[in-house]
C-alpha cells in the first residue's frame, strides 16, 4: 500500500530542491515525489514511514516538518 507523505521543507534555491531530489531519488520505498522550491512542499508516495523520509530530508542539513493546511 502506498502513502502519500507531504513535508514542509526549508529550501531557498534550486540547489536546495536538488538536494532534496536526489536523496528522495535513492530512497528505497519512494515510488514518486515532486518538490516544490516556490511554496517549500515535497510530497512523497511510496511505502517509506513519515519518519524515514523526514530523517533522509534532515541529512541534507534541510529543517523538515510535516505540512500543516
Amino acid at each position: 500500500m502506498s502513502d502519500h507523505i507531504v513535508l514542509k521543507v526549508a529550501m531557498m534555491c534550486s540547489g536546495c530542491s536538488g538536494a532534496v531530489e536526489r536523496v528522495l531519488g535513492k530512497m528505497e520505498g519512494v515510488q514518486s515525489f515532486d518538490v516544490n522550491l516556490e511554496t517549500q512542499k515535497v510530497t512523497v508516495v511510496g511505502t517509506a514511514t513519515l519518519a524515514q523520509v523526514m530523517d533522509t530530508i534532515a541529512k541534507t542539513g534541510k529543517a523538515v516538518e510535516i505540512w500543516s493546511d
